[in-house]
């Protein structure tokens, strides 16, 4: 992509939690939002409609840089709240998916 520069990446993280776990993983999930947002990068947590306990992680990046350079930034408080999100979900199964803006 020629402007790759300015477009914005979407980086998705989908899975399902059991319903017993649900509290714990909002408790997680507030605790999380508040240090992934940050540097122009915008972090969501969605649940799916009509599928309770499937939830989406959004993480819009203002530009492919920035996409990048997010594994490179070290959080460990940020890195162990994910580690036991993950560890939640329905048979560790955890999907990601990365998006390109296109226009």
């Amino acid at each position: 992509m020629e402007n790759s520069a300015v477009a914005k990446v979407i980086f998705t993280v989908a899975y399902e939690i059991p319903e017993s776990t649900r509290s714990q993983y909002l408790s997680l999930v507030s605790q999380l939002k508040p240090q992934l947002n940050a540097n122009g990068t915008t972090y969501s947590v969605y649940e799916v409609e009509h599928k309770r306990n499937q939830f989406q992680e959004v993480y819009v990046y203002p530009n492919e840089e920035a996409y990048e350079a997010a594994e490179d930034v070290e959080n460990p408080q940020a890195d162990a709240i994910v580690e036991q999100i993950y560890a939640l979900a329905k048979d560790h199964k955890v999907t990601y998916s990365t998006a390109i803006e296109a226009v």
